[in-house]
């Protein structure tokens, strides 16, 4: 796949992690509530992708249908998770609460 290798070679990850954010939109769309389990296929984009490439690619237009909070908590459920203080987007990932 040429996402893996540009993402190698250091380059932006382009539409690949608006892809991944398609095939997960069940699990993070602000509108469904609760989210659904998300499906394998899309963890096994998202392990592939990273989480990295998914957050380059989020922009305001992204953030007005994906919710973030349920963005974070799909990274961490599909084995990616964002650590406290990432930026993801203009989302910062807030600390973990003790």
């Amino acid at each position: 796949m040429l996402l893996w290798s540009s993402q190698i070679e250091g380059k932006p990850c382009d539409s690949s992690g608006i892809e991944v954010l398609i095939g997960c939109i069940e699990s993070i769309d602000k509108e469904i509530k609760p989210p659904p389990t998300p499906a394998e296929g899309c963890c096994v984009g998202l392990r592939y992708i990273g989480m990295k490439c998914v957050c380059e690619v989020i922009t305001k237009e992204v953030e007005a249908t994906v919710d973030m909070q349920k963005l974070v908590k799909l990274a961490t459920y599909c084995g990616r998770p964002l650590a406290p203080h990432t930026q993801c987007g203009s989302y910062l990932v807030p600390p973990v609460a003790l």
